[in-house]
């Protein structure tokens, strides 16, 4: 068995503290948790789906099709991404791939806004007043349930796209990958208001 590195594990035990706290989220925080720093081939990814991923995602890795088939490319990619030499700002600077969500770090007297990559999980930093999807700007807005008070849901209605921002100042254990599966009715809440996510998570969510 592959020795996970520090980062791993933080962030594999964080996918199982939220699983504890947030009820609503568990199954697909359980099925993350295992998903992480995964280093397996094909086979190993198929026997995780067969025993831990939700009830369609076992069924069409059985059949062969989709949603399964483009999840598996995700996982097995993840390993080695593509390296991109002259991405967009708004794209990943490693491989060029769209921001699975948006983290504040606090710096100096402040927080800096950072994107973080879908794919590889490398973090750049972004305009905060800027859409990640869109470029826009003055077409923002925020929405936060009290339950997660360190994640907000930010919106743009020029694009009517959406991505969640995650603020380590106010929960310093965060793990923004983690953490953004946790907030599962903050996109209730976005797509019930006609927004689209700019870029699925790992899970498709």
């Amino acid at each position: 068995m592959a020795t996970q590195s520090p980062t791993t594990l933080a962030r594999t035990e964080r996918a199982r503290t939220l699983a504890a706290r947030y009820p609503h989220a568990k199954e697909a925080l359980d099925f993350y948790a295992h998903l992480i720093g995964f280093p397996g081939m094909r086979e190993d990814l198929l026997r995780i789906i067969a025993r831990y991923g939700p009830q369609l995602l076992r069924e069409s890795a059985r059949a062969e099709r989709e949603p399964a088939v483009s999840f598996i490319e995700r996982v097995l990619e993840r390993q080695q991404p593509p390296v991109r030499e002259a991405p967009h700002s708004n794209r990943c600077p490693s491989c060029g791939q769209k921001p699975q969500c948006a983290v504040l770090r606090p710096e100096g007297h402040g927080a800096a806004y950072h994107l973080m990559c879908n794919l590889c999980l490398t973090e750049w930093r972004y305009p905060r007043a800027q859409c990640p999807c869109c470029g826009a700007e003055g077409e923002l807005a925020f929405y936060q349930l009290d339950l997660f008070p360190h994640i907000q849901i930010q919106t743009c209605d020029a694009c009517q796209r959406y991505l969640h921002v995650v603020d380590t100042s106010k929960d310093p254990e965060a793990c923004p990958d983690v953490d953004e599966i946790a907030a599962l009715p903050l996109d209730v809440w976005a797509i019930d208001q006609g927004y689209e996510k700019i870029t699925p998570n790992l899970i498709g969510i």
